[in-house]
């Protein structure tokens, strides 16, 4: 698999969304390790910073994914984000965080409670989630780790500075599209709760060479589930006793 050659395809292929169907059996990550070397190989060609994570996992007990946020696909509440005709607009309501510090490499690795108690702000926040595929249920997960772990854009609300005795794990979240609820929920997300997820990022992109920074935003798994938002539509989650947060995909 050639890491470098996928990052041009899949780069081609978001700007153009004329998305695929599948892969070339020689063009399939076969690891964790070569989906996130298709990661590092489309920063190095966009040369965009990284102004957020995302991190979530299947299950409590499962190895969590991560990808990166551009700077351009994140906007503070109440956003705007342009998107083509044939944009997916997948959403989903979400808890993150803003990280108050930098997490430099760390020789012995980072513990939960060092992590934690790096987070500064919590947030609610909108994943506009985007494939470069067809039908990314269809494609191997390691292909989706290297398709920036299908972030399209994402919104983050005002910043919860007093935030440490609020239920973060399971809060009752709703989403709602030009003013009508369509979702509510309050089982968490699949990967358990944020401290061990947000430790495992901090460590994982640690040992990659993209340690974490303070000012980033880390969103930690949905907790609505996904939803089409139509062409034009406004978006709201609620997280209750958080907050909100609003975007429009135009």
């Amino acid at each position: 698999m050639d890491a470098e050659r996928l990052a041009e395809k899949l780069i081609a292929t978001r700007r153009s969304l004329d998305r695929l169907a599948a892969l070339a059996p020689d063009e399939i990550p076969a690891s964790a390790a070569e989906g996130y070397a298709v990661q590092d190989a489309i920063l190095r060609r966009l040369a965009i910073p990284i102004a957020g994570w995302k991190v979530g996992a299947t299950s409590p007990t499962a190895e969590p994914q991560a990808g990166p946020i551009l700077a351009d696909r994140l906007k503070p509440s109440p956003a705007r984000f342009a998107m083509p005709a044939n944009a997916f607009r997948t959403v989903e309501g979400e808890v993150a965080f803003t990280l108050g510090r930098d997490l430099p490499t760390h020789s012995q690795g980072y513990s939960e409670d060092e992590v934690w108690a790096a987070m500064a702000a919590l947030h609610v926040g909108i994943e506009v989630l985007e494939s470069s595929f067809i039908d990314r249920r269809k494609i191997s997960e390691y292909a989706v780790f290297g398709d920036l772990l299908n972030n399209g854009a994402y919104c983050y609300g005002a910043a919860v500075k007093d935030w440490r005795g609020l239920d973060v794990a399971t809060p009752e979240a709703s989403i709602a599209i030009d003013g009508k609820e369509v979702r509510r929920a309050k089982a968490g997300t699949p990967g358990g709760h944020p401290k061990r997820l947000l430790t495992w990022l901090a460590n994982h992109a640690a040992a990659r060479g993209l340690p974490l920074k303070a000012g980033m935003i880390i969103t930690t798994g949905s907790h609505t589930g996904m939803l089409d938002a139509p062409p034009g539509a406004t978006v709201t989650a609620r997280l209750e006793g958080i907050g909100e947060a609003t975007l429009q995909c135009a």
